[in-house]
C-alpha cells in the first residue's frame, strides 16, 4: 500500500509539473552556453532557467519585472525543506556573482539578474529583474539561438547535467566528437579529472544515466576512441525525440533497435560489437574487436536488415520482439526506470549463485556472485565482498546487457593471441647518425592470416606511442603463436644503449 502510494504521488508530481510549466520554453543565444557557471548549484541554474522561461525572445526590450511563483520553484524537483531561505540563497547568488566569458585573449563578466528582487516571506510571487547584460542573450533573437522545453530539465540533479544537455540542444548533431579536455571546458572542469576513468565514471556516466532518464527529448550512447593506451576523444550518438511523440507514445525507428549498440556478435568468422543501426539508410556499422577496424552492411529493405540483425543477434530477438522492445525505450525515456525491479529479481534468482564474468572492472577469469546472507555482489577469487561502487558498475552493466545475467564464459584456447593486445613493447632502431634509440610501441591488433601451405599464422599491428600520428607498422611476415609471444616477451623491457653510443 505504501509503494502504490509513493507511486501515485510521483504522478501526481509530474502532472502538476505539466501544468506549471506548459509551453515553457527557455531560448538562449548559442554562445551563453560558454560561460562559466561553476560557481552557481544545479539549484539556482534551475531557477535561473525558469526565470529565462517568462521572457518573450522577439521582445527588443526587457519588461519591468518577471514573476515567479514558490509553486514553480518547488516543482523544479527542489526537495528543500527552508523553501524560502534556500531560494533566497539562489536568488542572492544569481544577483551578485557574474557569469565570465572567455573571449579571445580577453575576459568578460556578465551580470544575470538584478539585487532588488522582491520576495516577501509570506508571498508566493516573486518578482525579479535582468540585469542589462543579458539583454544580449534573451531579447530579440533572429539567429544564432536555441530553445527547449523548460519541463525537459527540472529533475536534473546535477548541473553538469544541464551544462551537456544545453550543448546537445545548441547544436542539431545526431553523432558527435569531442576531445575529453573540450569536454572539460564545456563542464567547467578544466584542470580537474586528471584520471580519465575518474572523469568517465564521476561525471559522463552520471550525465549520460541523468538525460537518459530524465529528458523527453534526448537519448544519449557514447563510444570512445584511443590514441595509444589513452582515451583522447568520446563519441556521442544522440537521439532526438519530439517531446510530442513521447507523450502519444510513438517512437522513432532508429530508437527501436538503439538497446542493441554495443552487443557482440559474429560476422563472416569474426568477432565485431554493433556500433550503429541506421534505418533510413538501411545500415548496420560493426566494430571489430580489439581494433579500429569498421564493417558496414548495406540491406535493401527494412525487412532485410531485420533478418540481418537476426543473424548477429539470435539470442537478443528470440527474447524479445520489436514491440516490446519499443515499449521498454518508451518507458526509459519517460523515466519509468524498472532498474530497481530488474536488479531485486536477479538477487532473488541468484541468490548464492554465480552471476557471471566478464564484469567491468575485474579481470575476466573472476566470477562474481550473488552472496547468499547478505545479498551484496561477492568476488569469489579475492573472497570478499565487494565496493559499493563496483557493485554499482555491475548492476548498471547488467542491466543494460541482461542476456549476460547468469553467464560465467570459459575462455577459449583460440583466444590466447588476445593476450598480447594493448602491450608495451620497446624496439631498438638506428637514429640517422647510426645510434641506436629505443622507440616505444603498443600493439594495437593482432590479425589472423593463412600462409601459402593453409596454416594460420598472425601479422602483428604496432603503433609508435611517441608519435601516435605515424601510420600502424605491421610484420612484413606472418609469425606463429609461439613467434608473437617470444617476441614480446623479448622487447617487453627497455634496455640501456646509452654507453654503446658513446
Amino acid at each position: 500500500m505504501k509503494k502504490d502510494s509513493l507511486m501515485t504521488k510521483q504522478q501526481l508530481i509530474a502532472e502538476e509539473q505539466k501544468r506549471l510549466f506548459k509551453n515553457r520554453k527557455v531560448v538562449q543565444l548559442n554562445k551563453f552556453i560558454k560561460g562559466d557557471v561553476s560557481p552557481f548549484t544545479v539549484n539556482d541554474l534551475k531557477i535561473f532557467k525558469l526565470i529565462i522561461s517568462k521572457v518573450d525572445s522577439k521582445d527588443s526590450l526587457f519588461q519591468d519585472f518577471y514573476e515567479i511563483t514558490t509553486d514553480e520553484i518547488r516543482h523544479l524537483n527542489i526537495n528543500e525543506k527552508h523553501l524560502y531561505s534556500e531560494t533566497k540563497k539562489s536568488l542572492k547568488r544569481l544577483a551578485n556573482i557574474y557569469i565570465t566569458f572567455e573571449e579571445n585573449d580577453s575576459f568578460r563578466e556578465v551580470g544575470l539578474i538584478r539585487n532588488d528582487f522582491r520576495f516577501d516571506k509570506y508571498s508566493k510571487k516573486i518578482l525579479i529583474n535582468f540585469n542589462d547584460d543579458m539583454g544580449e542573450y534573451l531579447i530579440n533573437l533572429k539567429k544564432n539561438f536555441f530553445m527547449y522545453d523548460l519541463i525537459d530539465i527540472v529533475n536534473f540533479k546535477y548541473k553538469h547535467t544541464l551544462k551537456l544537455y544545453e550543448y546537445f540542444k545548441s547544436n542539431s548533431l545526431n553523432v558527435v566528437k569531442l576531445k575529453v579536455d573540450t569536454i572539460k571546458d564545456i563542464l567547467d572542469l578544466k584542470n580537474k579529472y586528471i584520471r580519465y576513468t575518474n572523469f568517465k565514471k564521476d561525471v559522463i556516466e552520471v550525465i549520460i544515466d541523468e538525460i537518459n532518464s530524465s529528458s523527453n527529448t534526448l537519448y544519449l550512447k557514447y563510444s570512445e576512441e584511443k590514441i595509444g593506451p589513452k582515451v583522447e576523444y568520446i563519441i556521442f550518438h544522440v537521439t532526438r525525440i519530439k517531446s510530442d511523440a513521447i507523450l502519444e507514445g510513438a517512437i522513432s525507428e532508429n530508437m527501436a533497435y538503439s538497446h542493441l549498440y554495443g552487443k557482440e556478435c559474429n560476422y563472416l568468422g569474426k568477432y565485431y560489437t554493433i556500433e550503429d543501426i541506421n534505418i533510413d539508410n538501411l545500415l548496420i556499422v560493426l566494430k571489430e574487436q580489439y581494433s579500429n577496424n569498421r564493417t558496414n552492411i548495406v540491406s535493401e529493405s527494412k525487412e532485410k536488415l531485420e533478418q540481418q540483425l537476426k543473424k548477429l543477434l539470435p539470442d537478443d530477438f528470440a527474447k524479445k520482439k520489436t514491440s516490446e522492445i519499443q515499449l521498454d525505450e518508451i518507458g526509459r525515456l519517460t523515466a519509468v526506470n524498472d532498474f530497481k525491479s530488474f536488479k531485486t529479481k536477479v538477487i532473488e534468482k541468484y541468490r548464492g549463485k554465480d552471476l557471471g564474468n566478464y564484469m567491468p572492472g575485474f579481470d575476466e577469469e573472476v566470477i562474481i556472485k550473488v552472496d547468499e546472507e547478505s545479498s551484496y555482489l561477492y568476488d569469489t577469487t579475492a573472497k570478499k565482498i565487494i565496493s559499493k561502487e563496483e557493485s554499482l558498475e555491475i548492476w548498471k552493466y547488467l542491466y543494460k546487457n541482461r542476456d549476460k545475467v547468469g553467464k560465467v564464459i570459459k575462455k577459449e584456447p583460440v583466444n590466447l593471441i588476445e593476450q598480447f593486445i594493448n602491450k608495451i613493447i620497446f624496439i631498438t632502431k638506428n637514429d640517422s647518425f647510426g645510434n641506436k634509440e629505443i622507440i616505444k610501441y603498443i600493439v594495437t591488433d593482432i590479425k589472423e592470416e593463412t600462409d601459402s601451405k593453409g596454416i594460420i599464422k598472425y601479422r602483428l599491428h604496432i603503433n609508435n606511442l611517441e608519435d601516435p600520428t605515424q601510420d600502424v607498422e605491421k610484420s612484413k611476415t606472418l609469425l606463429t603463436f609461439e613467434q608473437i609471444k617470444l617476441f614480446i616477451e623479448e622487447n617487453s623491457v627497455e634496455k640501456d644503449y646509452s654507453l654503446h653510443n658513446e
